[in-house]
């Protein structure tokens, strides 16, 4: 008998194929019975099916979060980069971005209940299907990132708000001059976050807040960073260097790699995230070598994720995952990659 432990409960899987009252199941289906054969087909398919997500758990997980109409938003859970639908997570009031540790654990934002007033941060554990824990951000929030040095989770938008350990109540930090959208850390626990001055309706700036400081400071960036369509700019580290997108309007998005040296930010490689067959909706999430985004597969629309495996990230997207969900025209916007431990 093999037993798989998984959440808070057991499974556990017959080694013989003929059982005749299961896998400790009550049925009275008796050897030559008319639903005798079936029952026992049917399990053996169920089976599986089941050891089958129990191997796609032991690799990495894609999350892509999507809210038709802005409401009753679901988290679809694929394997990476297959690309096969395992999991649903559902209850959100309408999510947005998305960040995961790396012991695997997932989070992501989400308005609180319905609000527009406040957001609430979702904790998964790889593959889980209940939240391990959540988080209550007191003003609203669109994007996160987990500090590598501390563990600390940082949520940002009408603020910022660092919850230590991943865990109780923030410390919030706030800004007169900026709204904040996505964000990221470097390999210092230097927090990174895109945001907008109110000079530009179209431009975005890239603004860090330093390890140990409750300070904001405007990075010189030698390119522009544009949003377009409710799309923002993601910051994100790749291993090497923080990561940024620009989305000028009708054009591909553009991802660039930066060398900061002190308040001063240098393109050292830029790659364009091209498809004239995709809408784009969302914010992007460096994989090793791979770059994925979130939009709309056309010509129906429906959500998806497109995968650029080259190391350059351009050019057209290598693989999409279509249909996630099968729902039409949601506001597809989070995605992050969890890597089992």
């Amino acid at each position: 008998m093999f037993i798989y432990h998984f959440e808070h409960f057991t499974v556990r899987l017959c080694a013989s194929a003929i059982i005749f009252s299961g896998c400790g199941s009550s049925t009275t289906s008796e050897v030559g019975a008319p639903n005798a054969a079936i029952a026992i087909r049917a399990q053996g398919r169920s089976t599986a099916r089941l050891l089958l997500n129990v191997k796609a758990l032991q690799g990495e997980l894609l999350y892509v979060t999507a809210s038709p109409n802005g409401r009753n938003g679901s988290a679809y859970v694929y394997t990476y980069p297959q690309g096969r639908l395992v999991e649903t997570l559902t209850g959100f009031a309408q999510p947005f971005g998305e960040c995961a540790d790396p012991a695997g654990n997932v989070f992501i934002v989400a308005y609180s209940n319905g609000s527009m007033t406040s957001s609430t941060i979702y904790e998964y554990a790889h593959g889980g299907t209940s939240p391990i824990a959540t988080l209550n951000d007191p003003k609203t929030a669109l994007g996160c990132a987990v500090d590598p040095t501390t563990g600390d989770l940082a949520a940002s938008g009408d603020g910022v708000a660092i919850f230590k350990n991943a865990s109780g109540n923030p410390t919030m930090y706030y800004s007169s001059e900026y709204r904040f959208y996505y964000c990221g850390y470097d390999d210092r626990g230097d927090l990174y976050l895109t945001a907008v001055n109110g000079h530009y309706a179209d431009q975005q700036v890239l603004v860090r807040l330093a390890s140990g400081s409750a300070d904001f400071e405007q990075i010189t960036l030698n390119a522009k960073l544009y949003s377009s369509n409710s799309i923002w700019p993601t910051v994100q580290w790749d291993g090497k260097h923080m990561a940024v997108t620009s989305d000028p309007y009708l054009k591909p998005i553009s991802l660039y790699r930066l060398r900061i040296t002190g308040s001063n930010a240098t393109v050292i490689s830029s790659a364009s995230l091209s498809s004239p067959m995709n809408d784009y909706s969302g914010e992007t999430w460096i994989q090793g070598t791979s770059i994925i985004g979130v939009g709309h597969a056309k010509p129906r629309h429906y959500e998806a994720a497109f995968l650029w495996p080259n190391p350059g990230g351009g050019g057209m997207p290598g693989r999409t995952i279509k249909k996630a969900g099968a729902t039409r025209y949601p506001l597809v916007s989070g995605v992050t990659v969890s890597v089992a431990q």
